[in-house]
């Protein structure tokens, strides 16, 4: 073999393996072109496509099976992703598969059937078609389609099919045909059906229907029937009548019909038809007492009612609605809500939201503000509170807004008159303890600096009341309060703190500009008259001057001024009060002047007789003069009675003594006066009072002022009784000697008070 064939075989070899190896590697790809076809074609099918594996138990009888392969059909429709289900079973998977699933598949893959069916799969909550098939042995394909869309729109026909045919059965169409030449009537079979009537029980003619009308309805007809005939049917036969039905009960129908034969003028045939309204005219009439039950229900509402269309133009208003808003329904319908319900802020006088507005925007229950006020009508303004809600149909749209509102201007004013008496005092309107404490805290800032406290007293509060009744104590008070509200400043803070006490607070005030203050106040309190009651008070004050001192000791400084000022002060006033207080028992009434001068006298003059010094002749003879004090208290009309006493009057005189004893004591300089004038009608045998004191027991001036008393009281000039001589007096003394008073002040009176 020479070179160039071994030169041109290799070649020739080389292009054959060249063209080899390109057919090799056409082939391939057409082989993978086919197979990505193939892929794409699998991926992109509408069915859902997988392969399974059958599981079987012990005895061969399918239990489970096993994903191998599946599309991404499958994995839209079922929602299952395929990498993750791959190799596993269906129960890992979908646990609560229906056993039913399972048992068909495993025929399949078992018997190499194949079937096509349809099914609803609860654990997917969906309904599929399905082709299934065996590809090998133990193995099964499914090829199946959501028709759970399909299936749904299918029930939902069918369920309004048989509503349209329940519908169509209750409206029981009776048709009737009616020849006039021979007075025959055609009754067809629901239209006996429709009064209880089987077909062969109701002959076929005009005088059946007519039997069975109403009677009081059978007119009307009859003339509907004649306007229709005359017209040649430009007047319809349209009637709504009563029929009886076979068993007792009413039945309501549409008789309808229409001549549509003639001879000229003259009708030969007229055909029609019954409806059945029954339900409708009971569901009208359901309306109208609901309607009616709605009316009154709304009209017996103690709040107004307005309702409101989508718009929030008024619609409906009830009669408290109608009061307050100064608005009748009439005016009202059809206007915005704005118009007829105009509310504003009580304290900035602007606007308030329109609540219709905010609840249609909102779609919420909305709830006015606080302080509003609505604009009546006429211009007048009240407090009002409301709550405006969204009227909603049977699918929760929104048809319009319904506003509930109240006048609370009584609510208001009870409001008001609490948050008043929780920080006031209710006797003289100033403010109380509570609010003092949480004003004095507030106000003790710098900027307050300088801040001064004011403590008053009012002098002789008891005293006022002892002798002239709580209510002149009342009085007593609120003249002080009316002084200090009149002559301190619009920033001052004023309070009642105790019974009698009261406290300024001065913020920036110097002691100096506090000081003037007072001045003004001393001189104020210095001009007021009340009756016989002399007005008086005793004034204590301090200054914060810098910011470190503490606002307590300020306050405590004030106090003990006040109290050290009161020393002098109170006692001064005491004296005056029991001096007025005598002088005006004794002015008023002059029986009363006459006895207490009497008794000083006389009871001085047995007192002398017994040998008893000057100062204590002093104190008998003043305690005789001022015994009956307290008589200041009693009622004049039973103090100048001219019969006896009923009982409960002279319960009321013997409180005297008591009282007497309390004036008297308030009083340094009276105070050893108090004692004998409280004792002065206690017995020698202890049956006395006010406290059943006997014998020595009795301080002696008292039994002294005892004597001396029923004395003048029997020699004295009175309206009610005779005058005793002085024998009839002694005697009546000495009988009540031992027992009443004392027997040896009664020997001293029998010597000395005949001269």
């Amino acid at each position: 073999m020479n070179e160039p064939f071994l030169i041109y075989s290799l070649g020739l070899m080389i292009i054959i393996l060249l063209i080899a190896i390109f057919s090799i590697n056409k082939i391939k790809k057409n082989e993978r072109d086919t197979k990505n076809k193939l892929k794409n074609l699998f991926d992109n099918m509408h069915e859902g496509f997988a392969l399974h594996e059958i599981i079987l138990d012990a005895q061969g009888s399918p239990v489970n099976y096993r994903f191998l392969d599946a599309n991404l059909a499958f994995e839209k429709i079922t929602g299952l992703k395929v990498e993750s289900i791959l190799g596993r079973t269906v129960l890992e998977i979908l646990p609560q598969t229906e056993k039913s699933w399972i048992e068909t598949y495993g025929r399949v893959a078992l018997q190499g059937q194949t079937l096509t069916f349809s099914n609803f799969s609860a654990e997917l909550n969906k309904y599929f078609t399905v082709n299934v098939y065996c590809p090998a042995p133990n193995q099964f394909v499914t090829v199946f389609t959501d028709i759970t869309f399909e299936k749904e729109a299918q029930e939902k026909i069918e369920k309004e099919r048989k509503m349209l045919e329940s519908i169509l059965e209750d409206a029981l169409s009776g048709y009737w045909d009616w020849n006039l030449v021979t007075n025959q009537e055609y009754l067809s079979p629901s239209f006996k059906s429709m009064f209880g009537y089987a077909d062969n029980e109701l002959e076929n003619s005009p005088e059946s229907w007519q039997r069975l009308i109403f009677q009081e309805d059978l007119p009307s007809v009859l003339e509907q029937f004649d306007s229709h005939v005359a017209s040649r049917g430009a007047v319809p036969f349209y009637n709504e009548v009563r029929y009886h039905h076979k068993n007792g009960r009413t039945v309501w129908v549409i008789c309808s019909g229409r001549v549509v034969e003639w001879d000229g003028s003259r009708p030969l045939r007229m055909v029609g038809c019954h409806i059945n309204i029954t339900g409708i005219k009971e569901l009208e009439a359901l309306l109208r007492e609901e309607r009616s039950l709605f009316k009154t229900t709304l009209h017996s509402i103690g709040d107004g009612v307005v309702s409101t269309d989508v718009n929030g133009n008024v619609n409906i208003m009830n009669g408290v609605a109608e009061n307050l808003t100064g608005w009748s329904a009439a005016e009202a319908k059809g206007k915005p809500f704005g118009e007829v319900f105009n509310i504003i802020n009580e304290f900035t006088r602007r606007h308030a939201e329109n609540p219709v507005e905010k609840a249609l925007k909102e779609d919420k229950i909305i709830e006015l503000e606080n302080h509003t006020l609505l604009i009546q009508k006429s211009g007048d303004e009240i407090p009002i509170e409301d709550s405006a809600a969204p009227i909603r149909d049977e699918k929760s749209r929104c048809k319009g807004v319904v506003v509930v509102f109240r006048d609370c201007t009584e609510k208001k004013e009870k409001q008001e008159k609490i948050e008043f008496l929780s920080y006031h005092d209710q006797l003289t309107g100033l403010y109380n303890r509570h609010f003092f404490e949480a004003e004095l805290k507030r106000l003790d800032t710098d900027r307050n600096l300088p801040f001064a406290i004011a403590m008053i007293d009012v002098n002789g509060l008891k005293l006022t009341n002892d002798a002239f009744g709580h209510e002149a104590g009342d009085q007593l008070l609120q003249r002080v309060a009316q002084v200090l509200k009149t002559e301190c400043r619009t920033d001052d803070i004023i309070s009642r703190v105790g019974g009698d006490e009261f406290v300024v607070l001065l913020p920036k005030t110097s002691h100096w500009e506090a000081e003037l203050i007072m001045k003004r106040i001393y001189d104020s309190i210095d001009r007021q008259k009340l009756d016989n009651i002399i007005v008086s008070v005793s004034i204590g004050w301090d200054t914060k001057e810098k910011p470190d001192q503490d606002i307590k000791e300020v306050f405590a400084k004030a106090e003990d001024f006040m109290y050290r000022k009161k020393i002098t002060e109170s006692q001064s006033m005491r004296n005056q009060t029991i001096k007025v207080i005598m002088q005006s028992l004794l002015e008023t009434n002059s029986q009363e002047r006459i006895h207490s001068e009497r008794v000083g006298a006389i009871s001085r003059k047995i007192g002398e007789a017994m040998e008893l010094d000057k100062e204590y002749l002093k104190e008998l003879e003043l305690a005789g003069l001022m015994h009956d004090i307290g008589k200041v208290t009693v009622s004049k009309s039973i103090l100048e009675k001219p019969s006896s006493l009923t009982m409960e009057e002279f319960d009321e005189i013997k409180k005297h003594p008591e009282v007497s004893y309390h004036i008297l004591k308030s009083a340094d300089v009276y105070t050893r006066l108090a004692e004998h004038v409280l004792s002065h009608h206690e017995r020698w045998d202890g049956t006395g009072y006010p406290r059943g004191l006997s014998g020595q027991e009795i301080p002696l001036a008292s039994r002294i002022i005892a004597v001396a008393e029923a004395y003048e009281a029997m020699t004295g000039d009175r309206t009610y009784r005779d005058i005793s001589t002085h024998e009839q007096a002694m005697e009546e003394l000495k009988r009540c000697s031992g027992t009443q008073f004392d027997p040896e002040i009664i020997q001293t009176a029998e010597r000395v008070l005949l001269h």
